[in-house]
């Protein structure tokens, strides 16, 4: 347990740092890093046996697509759309280049695309909430990891005092997760919703929301990253795995801790850039 709050503490400091002190392409950077490391993670869970050169060039891929926002940033004309043409483009090259043994080819495919779709699709709306606003969008991706953060740790610590007493033995998802309970889940709901009222209340780009707004980005973003958590347990347990990597000490791989995040991100972007101005127009 030392090691883990050890590692935690230092992630927060190391993330912290960068989303204060860096324009946005220090931020970027860092989404860059994560899609790379993440996709490496899927690719080793799905595919032990691939060459390290194959998995470089699929963490290389999986960067390029997290960083989608940034391109257009730097003036890049060229659609999101065209990128990910790029990337099955090079995937199916690779594979046809090497197609044997014939009987799993359709099978690595599809495991090389479900490592791009997982971050290509998902990161690039955590860079999405850094770019809302230049000076101040960190505000938002601390708001998305507040939800994200205070519905997990809601959800293990009302688990842990509760969980069963309230429900009987029912579990969330016992095939999936196995100690995860409807008592946990509760008391994720309450912090991830108490997430959203610190950062209105501590985050000055926040204090534009409103108290329903926080109860909204809250009791829709907590479960969502239950789903992430759950999402990437099905694919541990397909790959016979306790953790996706082993790159931070008492938590395990990349994906083990942004997991939930990858969910929660995208729909807070999408409530922020597009349904809020909507309710308030």
């Amino acid at each position: 347990m030392l090691t883990r709050i050890i590692s935690a503490i230092v992630m927060a400091l190391g993330a912290g740092s960068i989303m204060l002190y860096t324009p946005w392409w220090g931020f970027a950077a860092l989404t860059g890093v994560m899609a790379w490391i993440g996709v490496d993670e899927v690719a080793r869970m799905g595919r032990p046996d691939q060459p390290a050169i194959a998995r470089l060039a699929l963490g290389a891929l999986g960067a390029l697509l997290a960083l989608t926002p940034a391109w257009a940033q730097l003036g890049c004309a060229l659609p999101v759309g065209a990128f990910w043409v790029i990337a099955f483009l090079l995937v199916a090259f690779a594979h046809l280049s090497r197609p044997l043994p014939l009987e799993k080819s359709a099978h690595r495919v599809a495991l090389d695309l479900l490592g791009l779709a997982y971050l290509g699709l998902t990161l690039p709306y955590l860079l999405e909430l850094r770019l809302l606003d230049e000076q101040a969008g960190w505000g938002w991706v601390a708001l998305s990891m507040l939800i994200t953060f205070g519905g997990d740790t809601g959800g293990y610590f009302a688990g842990r005092a509760l969980g069963g007493k309230l429900t009987g033995e029912r579990r969330l998802a016992p095939s999936l997760s196995p100690k995860k309970t409807w008592e946990g889940f509760m008391g994720g709901l309450v912090l991830g919703v108490g997430g959203a009222l610190f950062a209105r209340a501590y985050i000055p780009v926040c204090e534009a929301l409103t108290l329903a707004d926080c109860l909204i980005l809250g009791v829709v973003g907590v479960p969502l990253g239950v789903l992430g958590d759950l999402f990437e347990s099905m694919m541990k347990r397909s790959a016979g795995v306790k953790d996706s990597g082993s790159l931070i000490p008492g938590h395990g791989g990349v994906l083990d801790r942004i997991d939930a995040l990858l969910f929660v991100a995208p729909v807070v972007w999408l409530y922020l850039a597009h349904i809020k101005p909507l309710l308030s127009s």
